[in-house]
């Protein structure tokens, strides 16, 4: 039997990655008949969140809840799957997985992210790596996150790991979208994107538009406003859609830009499932995956990337459209990931 603990949702953060991944996720396994170890889902204001996180009467009401349902459902080799982390750092995941481990449980984590690499916080890491290295398995972004964990977590090289390259993201409505009046569109959380003050001319020139919380007066581009990921996906307008971070356009920088090379933005999917091919930066996890498929450009800077744009024919241009189509039946479906959570219990 393959058991999985509810993820948080977090409510008024807006429209992002945080929960429409995690849904995303939810929607797979139940899809592939994975049994939920507690019918709680928890649902937090975001000015709760940090809040929740302290208040050991609720949060230890929730995990004892997951013990006394691993206690009474779970049997040696059945698995047990966990987002790691969950919407809300919590210190729950070591008793968990601990109490589980001694029933002869597999566990399975899908690692959303590390967010001791990410924010550069050696506290985090040792509290990431405790955990991580109890599990059987984990879901991860790429080879590269694979090294760091072994590297610099020092999670034991006995625990399996399965990469899931990119991000499904799941439609209900399967319409393409054909909006193509800029050249390029950015959509995410725009507060952590401050290259957007700094992004050349001749990119700008080009056709720009970003949607998402958090713009500011000194972004350069047309704003486009917040919308929920249905809409959006509805939208996007764009020839290509990009995948950037950081405080710079000449090279993703910083922790949250670098995090880039180990780690797989989730609006690639969006990218995708709105048939749109991909500006990624050269030396992030992506640029192997869009070479290979031929789905979009890396580069190693957004001028050259304007450079390449404005020599663009209509033909190479649609060639990379029909790969990134084919791509898109997996990602919009779930599929993609689907596969990778099933290899995964091997």
């Amino acid at each position: 039997m393959v058991y999985f603990v509810p993820d948080f949702v977090i409510e008024g953060v807006g429209y992002n990655a945080l929960n429409k991944s995690r849904k995303d996720l939810l929607t797979i396994y139940q899809k592939l008949a994975f049994v939920p170890i507690v019918n709680t889902q928890m649902v937090l204001d975001d000015k709760e969140v940090k809040y929740f996180a302290r208040n050991s009467k609720v949060l230890g009401g929730f995990v004892h809840e997951v013990l006394e349902a691993i206690e009474q459902k779970c049997k040696e080799g059945d698995c047990l799957l966990m987002d790691f982390p969950f919407a809300v750092n919590f210190a729950g995941y070591n008793k968990i997985v601990s109490y589980a481990k001694a029933k002869g449980t597999r566990i399975i984590f899908f690692v959303h992210d590390l967010d001791g690499i990410r924010f550069n916080n050696l506290f985090l890491n040792m509290i990431d790596s405790s955990c991580l290295d109890m599990a059987d398995c984990l879901i991860t972004a790429s080879k590269r996150m694979d090294e760091v964990l072994f590297n610099n977590l020092k999670v034991s090289k006995k625990v399996k790991t399965i990469n899931h390259d990119y991000w499904d993201y799941i439609l209900l409505d399967d319409t393409l979208n054909q909006h193509i009046d800029h050249m390029v569109c950015f959509a995410g959380n725009l507060s952590k994107s401050p290259f957007l003050s700094k992004l050349p001319a001749s990119f700008v020139e080009l056709g720009f538009t970003m949607y998402g919380k958090g713009y500011l007066p000194s972004y350069l581009g047309d704003y486009a406003g917040e919308y929920d990921p249905e809409t959006l996906a509805s939208i996007l307008d764009g020839k290509f859609g990009l995948v950037w971070d950081g405080k710079s356009a000449k090279t993703c920088s910083g922790g949250i830009g670098k995090y880039l090379k180990i780690n797989t933005s989730h609006k690639f999917g969006l990218y995708i499932a709105t048939g749109k091919p991909v500006i990624v930066w050269s030396k992030g996890s992506l640029a192997p995956l869009v070479k290979e498929k031929r789905i979009g450009i890396a580069v190693n800077s957004l001028s050259e990337a304007a450079s390449l744009l404005a020599s663009f024919d209509q033909k190479e241009y649609e060639e990379m459209r029909e790969n990134v189509l084919m791509l898109r039946k997996e990602v919009i479906n779930g599929n993609h990931l689907s596969k990778v959570i099933l290899s995964s219990l091997n």
